[in-house]
């Protein structure tokens, strides 16, 4: 299928989508309101009342600049924030091809707020596609609606129609960001950056200036065109391949594989970081890829490892930090080398990412070393350092010596109330067509009814239906276990919604789990997690959060077809909330699904390419 061909409206397949379906469909009752502070679960967290008249902030990032921190109030405020989505013609790696942006920019716009700060950010959709935004890393205490997940959490936002996420940060610090949870469409650009500043934060006075450094992966193609590819009956290849890894969103790409009549610049700059001599940095890094390993350095200077995903570690020193893809890390460098100019390292691990002659664009142009400038101030040479030898072990985590909470972490220590036994593999549907699968089972989100919908309609959570792949955890302030078998080759980095966990055990094929080695005292703790093909993860977490949480590997690739959990958890508390009406509304201006599957859904993804383009 050529691509001119996959250049429909997708408006006009939403309407013959939606005449398929709405035969024989029924009208969907839901309690409606309007967010209050008087509202049961969220008066708890609410620091003052939503002004209703303040206007919200449209902004803009640039992310080779310093960051501006907040200053840090005497009591929590409410910040307002403009999002908005929109198409446009950008070139990341010098390739020119259709971004979807925030506010106008790839990454989207950074989000600042302090601890106990409220954040209502309006997102306004003119992508021409549905939309929503998941705040990764952030619990949603008391607001699991405005947690992202279409099927799970809300409906989708429609095309030219705002929703506002209003939540507070509670009592979280750390590193974060946002991204589309609407099929892959956070890998055609809609991702960005979140920074929740903390005035307690023990490295505080330890660093003199503070930057961001986005990591994601790049293709050519639109998620548009790679879905249905990777959904084709009897697709024996791997995970896309990418065409650059970008550093904040930029690359290099060689044009002369770029096909014919493409507009591709092979002489873009590289990222360049300004710093002074005798200054210290601290870089929070994000992996917003795909998929893939990123390994960030910076030549002939060290990085103190200081804050992993909102938990503050005991500083340690490493040479180069393996990221999995929805990790955050906060290192500390210090410019004390002679001035000069050092390549910035964001390497795409090749030996994380497989490959066969069946994958799609196996035979990628992709130069996997992602570069980047530190730019002492005064320095005139071009770049001539030499990268640091590995100091990590290829596709794991960070070394669990150098995850330590700074202060110890005691409360999974305990008795466990409920065990939760998970296996996660691959397989093919009726029409061989690959499926991930959790015990058995491929995720089918049904967006037009999510899953709070029928929580709040007192539909039994074991009576949703079998793809949904529920786990059911009532224990008000119990200590969960989950154990995860990967019953394949692949490493999967597991995120959770709604939560950090404490991670009891990482095994390597073979390793059996032995309860008495577990570190129940200090544990790693962090809301992202790789697990070894063919390998084992015991993980444990508070059940304090009532809402519907998924847990699910975040390659995306996976994510698609099927390999996607959901906690609901402490229902009979949920189902006594109230959705807001705007929330609620999204799933009565459009109808993407009454009787469908997966694969017919991802068939709505390939028009994701305006017929103007």
């Amino acid at each position: 299928m050529t691509l001119l061909k996959m250049k429909f409206n997708l408006k006009r397949i939403l309407i013959l989508f939606i005449s398929l379906f709405v035969i024989g469909s029924v009208a969907i009752e839901t309690s409606v309101h309007t967010v209050s502070g008087d509202s049961l679960h969220l008066k708890d967290y609410t620091n003052e009342i939503t002004n209703l008249n303040e206007p919200y902030k449209f902004i803009k990032t640039d992310y080779f600049k310093p960051i501006t921190h907040l200053t840090f109030t005497n009591k929590p405020v409410t910040r307002y924030y403009q999002l908005t989505l929109k198409k446009v013609k950008m070139s990341p790696d010098g390739f020119e091809r259709t971004v979807w942006s925030v506010n106008g920019q790839h990454p989207g716009p950074l989000i600042q707020a302090n601890k106990g700060d409220r954040l209502v950010i309006n997102v306004t959709n003119h992508f021409d596609d549905p939309a929503s935004i998941h705040w990764h890393g952030m619990f949603q205490h008391g607001t699991n609606w405005y947690d992202g997940v279409p099927g799970q959490t809300q409906c989708p936002i429609p095309n030219d129609v705002s929703l506002v996420y209003n939540f507070s940060t509670t009592d979280q610090h750390g590193t974060y960001w946002y991204h589309s949870h609407f099929f892959a469409q956070y890998v055609d650009g809609l991702r960005g950056s979140l920074v929740v500043h903390d005035p307690d934060d023990p490295y505080l006075n330890q660093y003199d200036f503070e930057y961001l450094v986005v990591l994601s992966d790049w293709h050519h193609n639109t998620t548009g065109v790679l879905l249905p590819l990777q959904d084709a009956p009897g697709y024996s290849g791997f995970r896309p391949i990418p065409d650059s890894p970008l550093i904040s969103g930029l690359g290099r790409y060689n044009c002369t594989a770029a096909p014919p009549g493409s507009k591709c610049n092979s002489d873009q700059p590289l990222p360049v970081y300004n710093v002074k001599k005798n200054k210290k940095y601290r870089f929070r890094i994000i992996n917003s890829a795909a998929d893939g390993v990123f390994v960030f350095s910076i030549d002939q200077h060290k990085l103190k490892v200081i804050e992993s995903e909102g938990i503050y570690l005991k500083p340690t020193i490493i040479k180069k930090l393996p990221v999995a893809v929805g990790q955050r890390y906060s290192v500390i460098v210090d410019a004390n080398q002679p001035v000069g100019n050092y390549f910035i390292r964001g390497t795409l691990d090749k030996r994380c990412t497989p490959n066969n002659n069946a994958t799609i664009n196996f035979n990628s142009a992709i130069d996997w070393d992602g570069l980047g400038i530190l730019h002492y101030e005064g320095a005139k040479n071009s770049p001539n350092s030499k990268e640091f030898d590995d100091d990590f072990t290829p596709c794991r985590d960070l070394d669990k010596k150098h995850l330590k909470p700074i202060k110890p972490i005691t409360k999974y220590d305990g008795h466990v109330t409920d065990f939760v036994n998970i296996t996660i593999t691959f397989g093919a549907d009726k029409n061989q067509r690959l499926e991930a699968l959790i015990n058995n089972s491929s995720f089918v989100p049904q967006l037009n009814d999510p899953t709070i919908n029928k929580i709040t309609r007192d539909i039994a959570a074991k009576d949703l239906p079998k793809d949904q792949n529920s786990v059911i955890l009532n224990h008000n302030g119990g200590i969960a276990e989950i154990y995860v078998k990967n019953d394949n080759n692949a490493d999967h980095p597991f995120h959770m919604h709604g939560h950090v966990f404490a991670i009891m055990f990482v095994g390597e094929k073979g390793d059996v789990p032995d309860e008495s080695k577990y570190n129940k005292k200090n544990p790693v703790v962090r809301d992202t997690v790789t697990i070894p093909g063919n390998g084992f993860l015991v993980i444990r977490f508070i059940t304090d959060n009532p809402g519907v949480w998924a847990f699910h590997c975040h390659i995306e690739w996976h994510v698609e077809i099927g390999m996607v959990m959901g906690i609901i958890e402490l229902q009979d508390t949920l189902k006594k909330e109230t959705i807001p009406e705007d929330v609620v509304a999204l799933c009565l201006e459009h109808d993407l699904q009454k009787r469908t599957t997966r694969k017919m859904l991802n068939a709505i993804v390939i028009n994701e390419i305006r017929s103007d383009d």
